[in-house]
């Protein structure tokens, strides 16, 4: 499977990644339709970039009311239709990693799905901080173990 990732001493903050996403997915230059979002917390000037990790236990599966959003046993990733949701916001107050986006446009939820498997951001990316390749194993077992642990906290279960 592959995977988007970041090298953040890469990025410059540009957000050229969030408006081409938002072109692609809402056809809207805003950014309020994008799939990967540029993070500011509390308006720093530090900024990080978040998107869907396809987690190994994706808490967003479980979390979805209307069974709409699943993980494909044989590619890894999560997919989601649109179709049948009612923006409940479960799945968004669930991820790990915020990568969750509301897009008001359809009023639902969604997450990055790679415009499959051809990411624009990746291509539009001045920096080449973004990139989509299979994922090392160490980065493999860390989005693993990551996902595991919090999936197991999320639904009450102590550590293990």
């Amino acid at each position: 499977m592959k995977i988007l990732s970041i090298d953040r001493a890469l990025c410059n903050a540009c957000g050229a990644c969030e408006i081409c996403c938002s072109i692609r997915k809402t056809k809207s230059a805003g950014t309020d339709g994008a799939r990967i979002r540029l993070m500011r917390p509390g308006g720093a000037e530090a900024a990080y970039v978040t998107f869907c990790q396809h987690c190994a236990e994706s808490a967003c599966v479980t979390a979805c009311l209307k069974n709409i959003i699943e993980k494909n046993a044989d590619t890894g990733t999560v997919t989601r239709r649109t179709e049948g949701c009612f923006a409940c916001a479960a799945c968004y107050v669930q991820c790990p990693v915020g990568a969750v986006t509301y897009d008001s446009a359809q009023n639902v939820y969604t997450t990055c799905d790679f415009c499959d498997g051809d990411p624009l951001c990746v291509k539009i990316c001045p920096t080449g901080a973004l990139s989509y390749a299979e994922p090392s194993n160490t980065s493999r077992d860390f989005r693993e173990a990551y996902s595991y642990d919090h999936f197991h906290k999320l639904i009450g279960e102590s550590e293990l």
